[in-house]
């Protein structure tokens, strides 16, 4: 089943900001179970609230400016729903000012329209949440670093950080079984991926493939995913185009495939059902 549509414990859990490998503050660290699977992005995790999610960033000194949107994936109807939320930093663009790229990212892009044109964006945290108002669980995280000129770490250390923090990758692209559609010419792409059943995936090809594609490493307003793969973590280094050995922009996403999917199929059942009901109770039947 797919549907479609338009980064070891917490005390190794190092970030890379401003090319520097820093701590994660105490206050937004989330505590894990020993043992148990590194699923979190920079403390966010799949299955928060809102309000956690919203306390967690308001702690935090690189993304200040906190929007939401109204909509992602599912028709709001007219319900006030709060499906999208990004905390940045940069600064307003300009009224008037075009959308376009630079690099390896986009500077003044709206996500059609859903959020405000930003630009010298360095640090990026986009949170998507199932769930109808006051009830919303966060289903897919994103973290995008973008690297001050004469601060690039290198491509080494960035792999070694994400190994610190996440274990050894399931998977890259140069092993057996991946292909990635969404894969950038020049980048660098770690995966650690598991079964629906939570099993970390072997050496299944097919799953492989299914389970890398689909959910991208950074935001964007077309992703997919298959029913047959549980948490699914994936990152992608971008190099400084005149430089191999150092990196420009870091993106990393967390997901769990298949609960995404189910959380997605009763949400659209709540908002049919909310709507429904408010429209029988605010309208007459018509004449027949």
């Amino acid at each position: 089943m797919q549907w479609k549509i338009d980064g070891r414990s917490l005390v190794a859990a190092a970030l890379l900001v401003g090319g520097a490998l820093l701590m994660p503050p105490a206050e937004t660290a989330t505590a894990q179970a020993p043992g148990s699977v590194v699923d979190d992005i920079v403390g966010l995790r799949v299955g928060m609230s809102y309000d956690a999610v919203v306390a967690l960033l308001e702690g935090r000194d690189d993304t200040p400016e906190i929007e939401t949107a109204e909509q992602w994936i599912r028709q709001s109807h007219g319900l006030p729903t709060r499906q999208l939320l990004r905390a940045s930093d940069g600064v307003p663009c300009a009224e008037g000012e075009k959308a376009t790229n630079i690099g390896w990212y986009a500077v003044c892009d709206t996500a059609r329209g859903r959020f405000g044109a930003r630009k010298e964006v360095t640090n990026e945290i986009v949170v998507a949440f199932t769930g109808m108002p006051e009830q919303e669980v966060a289903g897919s995280i994103w973290r995008r670093t973008v690297f001050a000129v004469g601060k690039y770490p290198t491509v080494a250390s960035v792999i070694d950080a994400l190994t610190q923090k996440y274990g050894e990758p399931h998977i890259g692209q140069t092993e057996s079984g991946y292909y990635s559609m969404s894969h950038r010419t020049g980048a660098t792409n770690l995966n650690w991926i598991f079964a629906a059943n939570s099993g970390r995936i072997g050496n299944d090809d097919s799953l492989k493939h299914r389970c890398v594609n689909g959910p991208k490493p950074w935001f964007a307003t077309e992703h997919s995913w298959s029913g047959g793969c549980g948490l699914t973590i994936r990152a992608e280094i971008l190099p400084v185009p005149s430089n191999s050995l150092l990196v420009q922009v870091l993106n990393v996403s967390v997901v769990n495939q298949r609960e995404l999917i189910e959380a997605l199929g009763r949400f659209e059942a709540e908002i049919k059902s909310a709507v429904e009901g408010r429209a029988q109770g605010e309208a007459a039947k018509p004449e027949l």
